[in-house]
């Protein structure tokens, strides 16, 4: 994450507020000569902290500003995120459309981790924390977080330890009684379409951006939709709104798009369930050879409506 004077300054100015509060309202010039911040810089954080609701002004010729709330409930991410705004590395981080190359970069995880690092660490402390041990209050929290890891935790009787091995033939019987389920949902076959329903498309993609943008070109040419963010998601979708035809990405969480056509496809409903592959992956033809075509991202909207149209006809 990006963190630049804003940041550093604003910190600096809540501590201040928070050291000196107890003999009342503090004039910004006060905090001006103890932080050889200008008082003209120091309004303008003011003005963003107040609106975040962390500090409040209190008017009047012995006026100055308090904080809005107890110092144990304003963390250091939460007074940096306020002033900063956007603190994300790069723009790709936060969003995956600002870059054309992210869909297939294979360092975008590492900034977004290195991102996600940073704010975990500036949530962790409060300006409480900072008053009562200022340098000392990362290691000491440390060091707290270190020993309720180590501290044993008494479970209720029966009750299985966290860290004992899972039971693998338990979880395939388990994978075993879900898939039953889903198959016995589908043994009254597909009901029949009304007349005047719309085709439906399916889209599948564990990017929220994508999705709403493949549904809303898909929308607009007259076709119905339904969406998914992963394989486990798109299964209950799938049996639940009887889609004509799946846009499926590959690189998703917990279960990827090739996986989830391997058991759709064991489904003698869905046999013959064409889908489109819309991936930034390299090689995406190889990963379902059944696939009525693949789309590289970016991609045009408009070749992704011709191989619907070819696959499923016009709305």
């Amino acid at each position: 994450m990006r963190l630049t004077t804003k940041g550093r300054y604003g910190m600096r100015l809540v501590l201040d507020i928070a050291q000196h509060e107890e003999s009342g309202p503090v004039s910004m010039a006060e905090t001006s000569l103890r932080q050889d911040i200008s008082a003209k810089y120091l309004e303008r954080l003011v003005g963003e902290l107040q609106r975040a609701g962390f500090i409040r002004s209190v008017r009047g010729r012995e006026g100055g500003h308090l904080l809005a709330m107890p110092p144990e409930s304003i963390t250091v991410g939460d007074v940096v995120r306020a002033v900063e705004g956007d603190t994300a590395m790069l723009a790709c981080s936060s969003n995956r459309l600002a870059c054309p190359r992210s869909v297939h970069c294979l360092t975008r995880a590492i900034w977004i981790a290195a991102d996600q690092a940073m704010l975990e660490k500036l949530d962790s402390v409060t300006v409480r924390d900072i008053l009562d041990d200022g340098q000392n209050c990362i290691a000491k929290k440390e060091a707290e977080k270190a020993k309720a890891e180590k501290a044993p935790r008494a479970l209720p009787e029966n009750q299985p330890r966290e860290d004992a091995p899972p039971d693998p033939n338990m979880r395939k019987k388990l994978a075993r009684r879900i898939f039953r389920q889903r198959l016995a949902q589908t043994t009254q076959g597909r009901p029949e379409r009304h007349p005047g329903a719309l085709k439906k498309i399916m889209v599948v993609d564990d990017d929220p951006d994508i999705v709403d943008y493949l549904v809303t070109v898909f929308r607009e040419r007259g076709y119905d939709t339904c969406s998914a963010s992963d394989g486990d998601v798109a299964m209950e979708v799938l049996i639940r709104e009887y889609p004509d035809l799946i846009t499926l990405d590959l690189e998703m969480p917990f279960e990827w798009g090739p996986k989830f056509f391997r058991k759709f496809s064991r489904i003698p409903e869905y046999r013959d369930l064409p889908v489109i592959v819309i991936s930034g992956l390299p090689g995406i033809h190889l990963a379902i050879r059944k696939a009525v075509g693949t789309v590289r991202k970016p991609f045009d909207p408009q070749e992704v409506l011709r191989i619907v149209e070819g696959a499923i006809g016009a709305p």
